[in-house]
């Protein structure tokens, strides 16, 4: 078995295939992480500090209607 590997966001050690293979990340931290985090972590986890420090989308909760549905 490998050595553990220590997580960038909490530094505590991990151990399983799935965080060596997310960048490090233990599975505690992944569940915190926005849907896009994780999205930019799956195509490239060497990124981890530039993607850990993307600003939130500004938004106010509500989706944007589609073309066909404002000219209603």
């Amino acid at each position: 078995m490998s050595a553990p590997v220590e997580c960038p966001m909490c530094h505590q050690p991990t151990r399983s295939a799935a965080a060596r293979e997310r960048g490090g990340i233990g599975g505690r931290c992944w569940r915190k992480l926005r849907p896009d985090q994780r999205a930019a972590l799956r195509q490239d986890p060497t990124r981890i500090r530039a993607i850990l420090t993307r600003p939130v989308p500004t938004a106010n909760g509500q989706l944007p209607l589609g073309e066909e549905e404002s000219s209603q």
